[in-house]
């Protein structure tokens, strides 16, 4: 850069003693000024690309840390063992892992502190996101580069963090459906329990709806029942199921279960209850799958839909590593990872 503005003050000096010399003609005068104003745009454009892009800095030298939603939760656990892994990989020193006990205010507290400690990054699973919204422009204002994962920012949030990964939710909850659609009874009632406070199970929650209206619409009989939210609290599931089967008794076919907490606590009323309700969740955490595999519980617990968490784990790192070693993230801003069916067919392959 240098180069070019040595050459913009070369070329404006010629202009200089060309118009104060009398001498030369206008067409020389005209092309010196001209070359004076295109290497000054081009110096104006290198010095705005380099202002666009963020600070690059040495991964050996990064201090970061990673918010998942919960530690209590075998998915989560996974996400973790995916972000230790890889920053050993990359050479990252060891990042500092958090849990925000899925509580907004617990997640804004944990940034608000790693801001004031002087951390490169923050990567958290964004299951609060208003909550958190004022700790994460905060952050942004200091420096600080957000980063999301398994749980992303609403859309409108979309220029307060630089790359989220996560499974692709949405189409996962398509997957569910097109599974209750082709397996339950004509006649039959269906349903969800699901987590409302979270972009991640919102999108599921969708796609699943959308996608057995969509059934429903091409000639399957089936009756869809509003979407209850158990708050991704089992005993609040226990307590919605229950309800369910004795409002709709052997009628209610299939329930989808945002998250596998949630479908613990179905599974538990329906059990008690006696029901013939089956389940298809999702997550696909090893409890799950054991239940898939079970020749009774199985007959309950049909399918899973699952996510790949140490990939999410490790794609995170990725991009964090990606955007200090460059100034930037390249592809699409969300990196969606796609999500596969696990039935008693093809459990065995997700068991330990």
């Amino acid at each position: 850069m240098k180069k070019r503005i040595l050459a913009a003050l070369f070329a404006a000096a010629m202009v200089a003693s060309l118009t104060a010399c009398g001498g030369g003609n206008d067409a020389a005068t005209d092309t010196a000024a001209e070359a004076t104003e295109e290497t000054t745009e081009d110096a104006a454009a290198t010095e705005e690309t380099a202002d666009a892009a963020g600070e690059t800095k040495d991964l050996s030298e990064l201090k970061l840390a990673f918010i998942v939603g919960t530690e209590n939760d075998a998915f989560y656990q996974s996400v973790e063992e995916g972000i230790v892994a890889q920053c050993e990989a990359l050479g990252i020193p060891k990042p500092t892992l958090a849990d925000q006990q899925l509580d907004g205010n617990i997640c804004s507290d944990l940034i608000n502190n790693y801001v004031a400690a002087g951390y490169d990054a923050v990567a958290l699973s964004a299951n609060d996101p208003a909550g958190t919204m004022p700790a994460i422009q905060a952050a942004n204002e200091q420096g600080v580069k957000i980063f999301t994962f398994d749980c992303t920012l609403d859309d409108e949030y979309m220029d307060q963090y630089v790359s989220f990964v996560g499974s692709n939710n949405y189409a996962g909850g398509v997957t569910a459906g097109e599974y209750i659609a082709e397996h339950a009874p004509e006649g039959s009632t269906v349903g969800c329990i699901t987590y409302a406070s979270a972009q991640s199970t919102r999108d599921r929650q969708a796609g699943f709806e959308e996608t057995i209206q969509a059934a429903i619409d091409g000639g399957k009989d089936l009756t869809l029942i509003e979407s209850q939210d158990a708050d991704n609290d089992q005993a609040k599931a226990s307590d919605i199921m229950q309800n369910l089967i004795t409002q709709y008794g052997d009628d209610l076919s299939y329930i989808f279960v945002v998250g596998d907490p949630t479908g613990y606590g179905a599974l538990a009323s329906i059990q008690s209850a006696g029901a013939s309700t089956k389940i298809v969740g999702f997550d696909a955490g090893q409890t799950a799958c054991e239940y898939i595999a079970d020749p009774e519980v199985g007959k309950i617990w049909e399918a899973e839909v699952a996510q790949n968490p140490v990939g999410i784990g490790s794609g995170i790192v990725d991009k964090i590593a990606e955007y200090f070693q460059t100034g930037a993230v390249a592809g699409e801003q969300k990196d969606l990872i796609e999500c596969e069916l696990v039935t008693a067919e093809n459990v065995a392959d997700y068991l330990e």
